[in-house]
């Protein structure tokens, strides 16, 4: 019976052992035998981790079998009936053999360290890299460098411990959010030389694919965010040392001085120098009791953009005028703090002392309203992707990262969003709500005074501090990017206790599309098949029934997708292709969003759109990116409107 492990004392043993790196060895083979592997023996107190690359091989111990399928690593300890067997002997496989030796003070430990256990990780290639490291290092006759190995050799068992967790407390069949991790990949890795190939590599994807799932869910590309982290953290050294600029800058991996300095000047509208300046200057103001609290290091504005701007510098950094910085850290904590010092002097001054009547009248009178209406004060325990929170039952200040659609279409408006999701072209009334930047800027939302935060995963991420910061702000709660309307607003229903209208919204939607329905179906044979085709600047891409309208084409209406779209897109992971394959794609009728700047690439495949069943019809529909990008419920209404009298007029 396979023993159960506690994974939590397994690592917290490792944190007490003494763990030595002996060797390492790559291997590159084809079918059996593979040298030193075919059987291993071990002495006492040695482990081993094997890590599996390419193709499959079986690791057979005493009475079990491991089959192991790459990605997959596998880790255990001394056994005299060990061997590797390749199940084909024709098939190619690539890994990695690391042998240590483990001592701990518990004979139990010691035990325990030499379990066997065997799993696939989300992502090989962190823990590759620092085995091709280790491996390098491990060559040079050099004390320092091998000293170097056995630190990257720990980093690498915290990676395959961490990476373990994460496949436990993932459910079973859910894929991990690209976009999430890579933020955490670039936050862990800033100083490194990171790309948007290099990325995109971690999760077997293109560099395009990856820049419109960033930007689809926190209103950047990879490479703009890595900029944002990197001038976030050498704010943080210019705050908190007097280390030379120089020095900064390779600290947050710039080893040009120069360019770092002309980036920095480009995103915070000062150098860096200035940058200490003022801060230093906005301490002495803050520091001195005749000046209320307030900073002098606020960054220029952040100019708004959308997905149709070109995908910049995929591979490598550069200047961008669109790409603006939220105020440091520091400043939001600052208010926080002093938010935090008055909310206590008012707890213990419930008569109305000196503290009381300092406060502004607007704060007062607010206060006074909010304490008289009880039903405000009700609370409820909401559960979420980050656990359960005690919420509002009537939320009145809202700040909503990315769900403005949802809240305007059940009458709530918020009183803050983030920039990109403010750029939405189908909501025309959008007085009232703050601008809260992207990345979402701490200070602005706090000076919003919100009783309830609602994000998502990946939004919550790109704050400084994550969901712990935004929490000591308000209560905040995670949810899902779903893209579809009527989950979406049955759930907003829930949450803001406005179950009735999420249902009256449902129902007159779900009447709507009836009706449409109806008005296409005399247009429409049963057998024509539909497709979605969007051509950007350097990237093609099919859609499937999520977005770009195709949940309204597939889902709502009911059309038939193409062949190669249900098997490929729908059913499958394509959704970027070549010129070539585009005739593979393409139905009987095509909705075709051209991005601005992509002219040309409309030349490389316009023959093959005219030559298509679609284009020989003439149903090839033009449509707006712009206004086909969102996926809100207002959104949704809108491009449904669209779409059928595209298909009643024939394009017309």
């Amino acid at each position: 019976m396979e023993r159960i492990i506690d994974w939590n004392a397994y690592i917290e043993q490792w944190s007490r052992a003494t763990a030595h790196l002996q060797s390492i060895q790559s291997y590159h083979v084809k079918g059996n035998p593979a040298p030193n592997l075919s059987e291993l023996k071990l002495e006492a107190s040695t482990g081993f981790f094997f890590i599996l690359t390419r193709g499959e091989i079986e690791i057979r111990m005493s009475d079990k079998i491991y089959r192991c399928r790459a990605p997959y690593i596998f880790h255990g300890g001394a056994d005299n009936n060990m061997s590797f067997v390749v199940p084909n002997d024709n098939q190619e496989w690539d890994g990695y053999l690391v042998l240590y030796t483990a001592a701990s003070a518990s004979s139990e430990d010691q035990g325990n360290l030499a379990l066997s256990y065997g799993f696939t990780p989300n992502a090989m290639l962190p823990i590759q890299e620092k085995c091709e490291a280790v491996g390098a290092l491990l060559k040079s006759s050099e004390s320092l460098e091998r000293l170097q190995a056995q630190s990257i050799f720990l980093s690498m068992v915290y990676g395959v411990l961490s990476q373990k967790l994460q496949t436990l407390a993932q459910p079973e069949h859910t894929k991990i959010n690209i976009v999430t991790d890579a933020i955490k990949y670039i936050k862990a890795n800033y100083r490194e030389s990171v790309t948007a190939e290099k990325l995109a590599g971690r999760y077997d994807c293109s560099t395009s694919y990856l820049s419109r799932l960033f930007r689809n869910q926190i209103g950047l590309g990879p490479i703009e965010y890595l900029i944002h982290e990197r001038v976030h953290r050498a704010k943080q050294l210019l705050l908190k040392s007097d280390a030379r600029i120089q020095d900064i800058a390779t600290k947050v991996g710039y080893a040009d001085v120069y360019y770092f300095s002309r980036l920095f000047k480009k995103h915070t509208g000062r150098s860096p120098l200035q940058f200490r300046a003022e801060y230093q200057q906005a301490a002495q103001v803050q520091n001195n009791p005749l000046h209320g609290l307030e900073s002098s290091i606020v960054s220029p504005p952040f100019d708004s953009h959308n997905e149709n701007e070109s995908y910049y510098q995929l591979s490598e950094e550069g200047d961008t005028s669109m790409f603006r910085f939220s105020r440091p850290a520091f400043g939001a904590m600052m208010v926080l703090c002093t938010s935090l010092i008055l909310s206590a002097c008012q707890a213990s001054n419930p008569t109305g002392g000196a503290a009381v009547a300092q406060e502004p009248a607007s704060q007062t009178a607010t206060a006074t309203a909010t304490a008289s209406d009880s039903t405000a004060a009700e609370t409820r325990v909401y559960k979420h992707l980050k656990g359960e929170t005690a919420i509002p039952v009537h939320p009145q200040r809202v700040v909503s990262f990315f769900h403005l659609g949802e809240l305007i279409a059940l009458g709530v408006k918020p009183v803050g969003t983030t920039t990109y999701v403010l750029d939405n072209p189908h909501i025309s009334d959008k007085t009232g709500i703050t601008d809260i930047g992207i990345p979402p800027d701490a200070e602005k939302i706090l000076s919003l005074q919100p009783d309830l935060i609602v994000t998502t995963p990946a939004l919550a991420e790109i704050v400084e501090g994550g969901y712990d910061a935004l929490s000591k702000i308000a209560p905040t709660i995670v949810i899902e990017q779903n893209n579809e309307p009527i989950k979406d607003i049955e759930m907003f229903g829930d949450i803001f206790g406005k179950q009735e209208e999420a249902k009256q919204w449902n129902e007159k939607f779900t009447a709507k599309i009836a009706e449409y329905k109806a008005k296409i179906s005399p247009n429409v044979r049963a057998d024509e098949t539909f497709s979605i085709l969007n051509v950007r600047p350097d990237a093609l891409f099919v859609y499937g029934d999520t977005n770009m309208g195709g949940n309204i084409i597939y889902k709502y209406l009911g059309l038939k997708p193409a062949a190669k779209v249900e098997s490929d897109v729908i059913h499958g992971e394509t959704w970027e292709v070549s010129s070539e394959v585009i005739p593979e794609f393409i139905g009987d009728r095509l909705f075709l969003a051209v991005n601005k700047g992509a002219e040309d690439k409309l030349k490389d495949v316009q023959k093959l759109v005219d030559a298509s069943p679609a284009g020989k019809s003439g149903h090839v529909y033009s449509i707006d990116f712009d206004q086909f990008l969102p996926s809100d419920p207002i959104a949704v209404e809108k491009q449904l409107d669209i779409i059928t009298d595209l298909i009643i007029g024939d394009g017309k």
